[in-house]
């Protein structure tokens, strides 16, 4: 509630119209408003203290020219995104690694290990399956058995340190098949999020919108005295809270795309 609307009631009050409870009703609801500044303020300079330090700076404020409502959030993941781009990974990397070498001791020529598959947020055709993602033909899992080349095995000791190689190997292709389906998990996680936020938010605002329009007529009765001042306070307490509501669920998308961003070792381009 703004000083305007409280003089109204303060006036109304003075010429009987209301009653002292409307008076601290009134005068109650806009200390309800103003507690949140400071908690907002508290939050805002914790945050920018953080990033601060995070840059290897001392804590002190971070100058700013954009507002939330004016940030964009990026429409380039509706196509999905290639399953290969975990690759980029520094977990799913390291344990590509060591499988290209486990390959070459059991004489696997280099294959294909990332299905030219997109992980979507909406399922279907494109989307990755995880009970099918080591099976699709051309994967490096679905060649193996006519892959492995074998040796000419004239000793016991070569047959023996070639099949040891070959259980180091399968030990390998699960290490590497767990990181890569967590990563897959963790992308398709992402997507979602973002995917079902963006949902959220296009409800979120047009709430806002019209608890805003609420206000409006809200307060144009109330100065004609069409209206009391419980409805014009629950007006603007709807408002407010939808509001607060609007700008969590924008802070999840963006803490959504930097899930997707760590998820895909750090960027989709």
């Amino acid at each position: 509630m703004n000083d305007s609307t409280l003089n109204i009631v303060k006036l109304q009050y003075d010429a009987g119209q209301v009653s002292l409870l409307g008076v601290q009703q009134a005068q109650a609801q806009q200390q309800v408003s103003a507690e949140l500044v400071p908690q907002l303020e508290q939050g805002i300079v914790i945050q920018e203290n953080a990033l601060r330090t995070l840059a290897g700076q001392l804590p002190n404020k971070i100058e700013r020219n954009t507002l939330l409502d004016d940030v964009n959030f990026p429409s380039i993941f509706a196509a999905g995104i290639p399953s290969e781009m975990v690759s980029r990974r520094p977990d799913v990397k390291s344990r590509e690694l060591d499988l290209t070498i486990a390959n070459s001791r059991v004489g696997i020529a280099k294959a294909q290990m990332y299905p030219a598959l997109r992980i979507t947020a909406s399922g279907g055709i494109n989307s990755i399956k995880a009970s099918d993602w080591f099976n699709i033909p051309g994967s490096l899992f679905g060649i193996v058995g006519e892959s492995v080349i074998q040796p000419l095995l004239q000793r016991k000791e070569l047959s023996t340190q070639y099949h040891v190689a070959k259980v180091e190997r399968e030990k390998t292709v699960l290490l590497f098949r767990q990181t890569v389906l967590k990563a897959v998990g963790e992308v398709s996680d992402a997507l979602v999020s973002i995917d079902k936020l963006k949902a959220r938010e296009a409800i979120a605002s047009t709430r806002v919108k019209t608890l805003q329009n609420a206000i409006a007529n809200a307060n144009a009765l109330f100065k004609n005295g069409m209206a009391n001042y419980l409805e014009v306070i629950t007006a603007q307490s709807n408002a407010l809270q939808s509001e607060l509501e609007l700008a969590y669920i924008k802070r999840q998308e963006l803490n959504a795309i930097s899930d997707l961003y760590r998820s895909l070792g750090g960027g989709v381009n």
